[in-house]
């Protein structure tokens, strides 16, 4: 019972998070530090074909690092503010990154990078953080737009490149050094980062790309604010998942019990009660991979047609302001073309490239470990669910016919079904889902069953007593409710970005790569370069020669910024 009442206490405090009008009075957002992000890139010019990586950072109204928020959110969006991707993020210690495959069906042009959290909303001069990207597609004929205020002019550059000699940056303290000044290709390059401990201990990221001759005008970040009527307090557990119940006359359904499913082999069960407004929210910070979730009305006595759901978005518009024309000089002809073969054939060789993806860290079932787990291969098999129970699931049982028809458990400490909790229906789950019309667990096919885990005791989650648990799990773990235009709504959701480790070669004379074509000009993406690994970091050049830029960003502890850019050449021996 001990294991009940934390998941209580947990949800009561989720239902803290939340975003309501500000009229209303209910919050005082004074009361949280202020919270904003900052964006870092590999790159502010890409081609079609390759990857846009970024990294975020949330910060508090001094400039440190914010743990409030657990989630953010990261969106690539063009001129007319429709959206190309938008990324959900976990943030750990107020950091995440990730990464974007540009692919060939965007057109040439302008696009806008932006990050936030959903605290950060509420920031009325940064609301969010962004970036410029310019993208260029030589597969796409772009049509320009006739009405552009701004143009935008790529050249091809007359001035020399930095010399590798030279370094550049806001600190003098932190140095990158390389063991060389030129290399050949495919040679490995031993980096040295001193000095990120102590005052500069912090949160880095370090990029290694080479410096492409072109000449291109970023635009400066425009407006960061948003004007919003609603509040929006922090994620502070995971991801927010809100809304509202509203009946047929659009009047706020108090008091209704709902539960949310996010189904797959790692589903995700959530129980939430709509207050006085008819509001609902759900904190969710266990991983899942579905793209689908549905919510049901945990209450009988209500229509199909006396309510609408209506989940909250975190998307919001921005401001268009004047569309942009990205101008291609003819003198970069050969150099569109060159790296448009060389993307070609990177991409290519995806397979042998691929990046490491970390496997996602799945939370165990709220009721593991409680109750007997019956896995029915162990037994008999019976061809449906009423003979199952009545000859396996000794704990529990089936009693009624047709709509009377329900479920209960047989509680050891009370076998004559006296005490009041007795009358109480138990929580009934079939692969994540609560079951609210018995027949379709009873009329499911019992040889597709492949456990059935009974908690024999009453257990009390979010805002509801059940006399126990009977969770059944199915061998595909693809169940999905019959009825769900009835009490329920299916709505889109996008999980969490997994992390990953980012793909790096090793050479040597034996290895498979060494008989692979090379054409990275991003030769290193290490986001997560943490303060132990002061000292020697290594990595391979590609088949491409040119001046590189080995790029240090990010902020100390104390918020401080820092911007350290070391250059080396490589070149055909």
């Amino acid at each position: 019972m001990k294991k009940s009442f934390v998941i209580l206490f947990v949800f009561v405090v989720g239902m803290a998070v939340a975003q309501i009008p500000r009229e209303s009075g209910l919050l005082d957002i004074s009361a949280f530090p202020m919270e904003k992000t900052d964006l870092f890139v590999n790159a502010d010019l890409l081609l079609a074909g390759e990857a846009l990586h970024y990294k975020t950072f949330v910060q508090d109204g001094q400039g440190k690092t914010s743990t409030l928020s657990k989630t953010a959110y990261v969106s690539l969006r063009n001129q007319n503010d429709s959206i190309i991707f938008t990324h959900k993020l976990q943030l750990i210690n107020g950091v995440a990154n990730g990464d974007f495959f540009l692919p060939s069906t965007l057109k040439t042009g302008v696009y806008k990078l932006i990050a936030y959290t959903n605290f950060s909303r509420n920031n009325v001069k940064d609301a969010f953080s962004q970036k410029a990207i310019l993208l260029i597609n030589p597969f796409v004929r772009t049509v320009k737009s006739a009405s552009s205020e701004n143009e935008i002019n790529l050249t091809l550059t007359s001035e020399e490149l930095p010399n590798p000699f030279d370094s550049e940056g806001t600190s003098v303290n932190i140095k990158l050094i390389t063991d060389k000044f030129t290399y050949g290709v495919r040679e490995k390059v031993k980096l040295t980062v001193e000095n990120i401990t102590g005052k500069n201990q912090g949160n880095y990221v370090l990029s290694v790309r080479k410096i492409e001759p072109v000449i291109a005008e970023i635009p400066a970040s425009r407006n960061n604010a948003i004007s919003s009527d609603l509040a929006f307090l922090p994620e502070l557990r995971g991801e927010l998942i809100s809304g509202v119940v509203l009946s047929g006359e659009k009047v706020p359904v108090a008091n209704q019990v709902l539960s949310l499913t996010i189904p797959g082999k790692d589903y995700v069960f959530k129980m939430a009660k709509t207050d006085r407004h008819g509001r609902f929210y759900f904190s969710v910070d266990e991983a899942y991979q579905a793209e689908n979730a549905v919510i049901q009305l945990n209450e009988e006595g209500l229509e199909s047609k006396d309510f609408q759901i209506i989940i909250n978005e975190k998307r919001f518009d921005l401001s268009k302001g004047a569309p942009s024309n990205l101008n291609l000089d003819p003198s970069l002809k050969k150099w569109v073309l060159e790296r448009s073969v060389q993307l070609q054939i990177e991409n290519a060789y995806f397979e042998a490239k691929r990046d490491s993806v970390f496997p996602p860290r799945l939370a165990p079932k709220f009721y593991d470990h409680l109750g007997k787990l019956f896995v029915l291969d162990d037994f008999t098999r019976f061809p449906s669910v009423r003979e199952t129970f009545v000859e396996i699931i000794s704990l529990a049982a089936i009693r009624g016919v047709g709509g009377s028809t329900r479920f209960l458990v047989n509680n050891e400490y009370d076998p004559k079904g006296l005490a009041k909790f007795s009358k109480i229906d138990p929580l009934v789950l079939l692969d994540g889902f609560q079951v609210l019309n018995n027949s379709e667990l009873i009329n499911y096919n019992a040889r597709d069953i492949k456990s059935i885990r009974v908690v024999n005791q009453p257990y009390r989650y979010g805002p509801k007593l059940f006399s126990g648990i009977i969770a059944v799990e199915t061998k595909q773990g693809d169940f999905i409710p019959l009825d769900l235009d009835g009490y329920s709504k299916t709505f889109k959701i996008s999980p969490v970005e997994r992390r990953k480790q980012y793909y790096s070669p090793t050479y040597n004379n034996s290895n498979v790569l060494s008989r692979i074509p090379d054409y990275r000009v991003q030769l290193l993406w290490q986001p997560e370069l943490k303060n132990e690994q002061s000292g020697f970091i290594s990595f391979y050049t590609s088949d491409v020669s040119g001046v590189f830029q080995i790029s240090l960003e990010g902020f100390t502890d104390e918020g401080v910024p820092i911007s350290v850019k070391q250059f080396f050449k490589v070149k055909y021996e």
